[in-house]
């Protein structure tokens, strides 16, 4: 067995200890955790970051975002979820609000209630791209072979915001990101974005960003370049996550094994542009 990585017995201990964090609510701290794995605090955070990526205190936070989100989404108060989620004080749960969603606990609790989002769905050499955008910026860039699936998609991501059909200004934007889908263009940096998504996960969407096209990483290789080193699973997961095909070029992320790996808008998608970006 290779010196230093967790063994099985290990693995098993932190799974059962962050089940029993979940079950909590992840109202715990990092010491309970590591209390419940029955280790030390300090070969905890060493074994918790070898298998997953990160540490358990950023864990920890990003759960209790999540969780925060949920509870405000489900029309609890923005006290009461605050409470529930363990942050202890308004300002923390209006910190974390802002850190992980990009807006105010009222905003997240309104879950875009009244915010208008203008959407258009394109032909493109991938299918249908449906593209939409608040007053900040792109929110969804979603490829797809039916218009309806895609806009069952939008209404999802956004359940109460009030969905509009694109105006001129709008279109010409819908255009560039056709564009660089059907080329191979790289992506205009003037394009405003506004992705809802953790801290974690805007980490890795910027990352993304840096990626230039025709070439590729490794989900190890983004893991390494974010500082996370074993992250790669928690890397593939946001990926996974990215709202934003193409603009934010998860594409470029491959498996170690130098095959395409996972793609949320289909594997041959994925293919046909990293070709097309090859041959630039």
């Amino acid at each position: 067995m290779l010196s230093g990585m967790p063994t099985i017995n290990d693995s098993e201990r932190i799974d059962q200890s962050l089940r029993r964090a979940a079950e909590l609510g992840f109202s715990v701290t990092v010491a309970d955790m590591a209390r419940l794995a029955g280790f030390s605090t300090g070969h905890f955070q060493r074994r918790f970051r070898q298998r997953f990526g990160l540490s358990p205190g950023r864990m920890l936070r990003h759960a209790r975002i999540e969780h925060f989100g949920e509870l405000l989404r489900a029309g609890r108060n923005v006290t009461e979820a605050a409470l529930e989620a363990g942050f202890g004080s308004s300002s923390r749960s209006h910190q974390a609000a802002a850190d992980g969603f990009g807006m105010s606990p009222s905003r997240v609790r309104a879950g875009g209630k009244g915010e208008g989002i203008g959407f258009a769905i394109a032909e493109c050499k991938l299918g249908k791209v449906l593209v939409a955008a608040t007053n900040r910026g792109l929110c969804a860039v979603l490829i797809g072979d039916e218009s309806a699936d895609l806009t069952a998609d939008l209404e999802r991501r956004f359940p109460h915001a009030r969905l509009e059909a694109a105006n001129e200004d709008f279109l010409a934007i819908q255009r560039r990101v056709v564009d660089l889908i059907d080329h191979g263009r790289p992506a205009a940096t003037d394009l405003p974005l506004d992705l809802r998504g953790t801290v974690f996960q805007q980490r890795v969407w910027r990352a993304l960003q840096q990626i230039p096209a025709g070439e590729t990483f490794t989900y190890g290789d983004l893991a390494r370049y974010l500082d996370i080193p074993g992250g790669a699973r928690a890397v593939a997961q946001a990926c996974g996550a990215n709202p934003a095909a193409v603009v934010v070029p998860c594409h470029r992320v491959v498996a170690a094994d130098g095959s395409p790996g996972g793609y949320r808008w289909g594997i041959e998608r994925k293919q046909m542009l990293l070709e097309k970006e090859s041959s630039l």
